[in-house]
């Protein structure tokens, strides 16, 4: 099949393939952090209530900018 494709055609799925990883690594860290923030307030019975949660999704969300930084300057666009 890679036979078939064009150069710019190859270029256009791996630009593709980087900004669905981008995505993914932004969604998944946020999400990952809320949890752990989450799971923080539970182990502690409730008495960090929203602050677990909310310090949990700071820095998911933290984490999940320096991925889109990190791929970002892998590729040859940064």
């Amino acid at each position: 099949m890679g036979r078939f494709l064009s150069d710019e055609t190859r270029e256009y799925l791996r630009m593709l393939a980087r900004v669905s990883s981008m995505g993914i690594a932004m969604v998944l860290a946020t999400v990952m952090g809320f949890g752990l923030g989450y799971w923080v307030d539970g182990l502690w019975g409730g008495f960090t209530a929203p602050w677990g949660k909310l310090a949990g999704l700071v820095i998911g969300i933290v984490a999940g900018y320096r991925n889109i930084y990190i791929i970002m300057k892998r590729s040859k666009y940064l």
